[in-house]
Formats: structure tokens, C-alpha cells, sequence
């Protein structure tokens, strides 16, 4: 099965909804990262404590989730129906491909196929120096 990345940079008050519909849809271990950008709002003013502070970038949030291809139709219809204002800042997506699907680190298995690794990596020790 064929993997895909979906990154969205989007306005904070944006995700909880995002992301209630990416879990209805099916799709799990989405990973955020708080992050700020310099786009063409060209930054914004505001009164905090009786200064007026300035900025020029914006707060946003990155989401970042692999997902089987087949999803990725789905989830970009979903992030711009719950993303999208109209109106500048509204953020970005983008899809990579992935080269194989996830592995999880805890199991050495590939996520959402349940096949194992470890012949792909019996040559690899861990922390502790034991062979897998």
C-alpha cells in the first residue's frame, strides 16, 4: 500500500475541528508543531498591557500525518472545508510521497500493515547493545 504526507500550516482556532474530522475519516497519529509565519498579512499590531506590541509573523499550526493514498483525496476536501475562511492567513497544504509506510518504533512494525521489519533490520542493536 502506497503512503502519502499531508502538511497543513492553518489559523490555530482552525484545528480541533480538523482534526475531529481526520479521526472520523480514519486517520490516526496526526503529530502539531506550533509554528509562526511571514506571508502576505504582512504582520499585525496589538494592545497587550497598555503597549502596542508588533509583529511580523502569525501564529499558526503544522499538521503533519502519513496516510494511505487512497485518503488523501478525502483529507484535503476535509482541510479545506475546515480550514478555509476566505480570507488571507487561511495557511497551506502540501502532499509528499512516502517511500514505504510508517514504521512504529515500539513494534518495528510497518503501521497499518502489520508486517514486521525485523528481517530488514536483524544487522541493527539497540540502545543496549541486544541484537533484535
Amino acid at each position: 500500500m502506497a503512503y502519502r504526507q499531508l502538511t497543513v500550516i492553518l489559523r490555530p482556532h482552525r484545528l480541533d475541528p480538523l482534526c475531529d474530522a481526520l479521526v472520523e475519516l480514519g486517520v490516526s497519529g496526526i503529530t502539531l508543531t506550533d509554528v509562526e509565519g511571514v506571508g502576505r498579512q504582512q504582520g499585525f499590531s496589538t494592545l497587550h498591557s497598555g503597549v502596542w506590541y508588533q509583529s511580523k509573523s502569525h501564529p499558526k499550526v503544522r499538521l503533519d500525518v502519513a496516510m494511505p493514498e487512497t485518503l488523501i483525496p478525502q483529507a484535503i476536501a476535509l482541510v479545506l472545508s475546515h480550514a478555509r475562511t476566505g480570507v488571507e492567513g487561511d495557511g497551506k497544504l502540501w502532499v509528499i510521497p512516502m517511500a514505504r509506510a510508517p514504521v512504529v518504533v515500539r513494534t518495528i512494525q510497518l503501521d497499518g500493515e502489520g508486517s514486521s521489519m525485523t528481517g530488514e533490520i536483524d544487522s541493527w542493536t539497540d540502545l543496549m547493545g541486544r541484537k533484535d
